[in-house]
């Protein structure tokens, strides 16, 4: 069942007006815009405005660039399913969720708007590109933060633990599942531009790999500066 995202995104207002209020120091339109590009969604794939306060035991996890990495626990958790008695869309409940928070928003180049652009249009499009829930922001500095699907090792740590019990049917489909994303990312015309092991992250719940860091991630024919 396919559902029309201005129903179902009650948010979107809020969300919208949020970022407006956020145009004297930083380019959101391309976030903007990008959420209303949207016009029909399936339940997992809604982009939400998530409140802050929806966010439970932010722990750190590492940083790279201009971004910090959390993991958190979101209280409501994702739209799951749409309930056809009760005529509302359904959520997961808590679970656990990976945060990226931009760093010195003030100096901070395009990089992470275009990263949130890629993560808005491409991520939840196509399967095997890491989910991004939407966007919060955190009220101490007004900095913006990307919610994502958390998942479980990336390809270097996963090799590691395993690469001597691999079977070659397992190392086919570790192939295929990279192979099938970055077509994914082909068809919306993009390129990745900086792929490695370390942004090839598994979900041992699907048995399947996803790619991540669409930081880089943009139209084929745009320099990279």
């Amino acid at each position: 069942m396919v559902f029309h995202a201005a129903i179902l995104r009650p948010s979107s207002r809020t969300f919208e007006d949020t970022l407006n209020g956020q145009n004297h120091y930083c380019n959101h339109d391309i976030i903007v815009m990008t959420v209303k590009k949207a016009e029909t969604l399936h339940p997992n794939q809604i982009i939400e405005w998530i409140p802050y306060n929806n966010l439970q035991n932010i722990t750190y996890l590492t940083e790279g660039g201009f971004s910090k990495i959390y993991k958190a626990d979101w209280i409501d958790g994702s739209y799951d399913e749409w309930d056809s008695k009760k005529q509302q869309l359904k959520r997961v409940g808590r679970q656990t969720v990976v945060l990226k928070k931009l760093e010195n928003i003030e100096n901070a180049n395009q990089r992470w708007f275009e990263e949130a652009k890629s993560h808005l249009t491409i991520s939840n499009k196509w399967p095997l590109i890491v989910n991004c829930y939407g966007l919060t922001q955190d009220p101490s500095n007004g900095n913006f933060i990307l919610v994502l699907n958390i998942m479980d090792v990336n390809l270097r740590e996963y090799l590691q633990q395993n690469y001597s019990q691999l079977i070659w049917k397992e190392r086919i489909q570790i192939a295929s599942n990279i192979i099938y994303a970055l077509d994914d990312i082909h068809k919306e015309n993009a390129i990745h531009r900086d792929l490695h092991s370390g942004n090839i992250l598994h979900s041992a719940r699907s048995y399947r790999f996803f790619i991540s860091d669409l930081g880089f991630c943009g139209p084929a024919d745009k320099p990279l500066k």
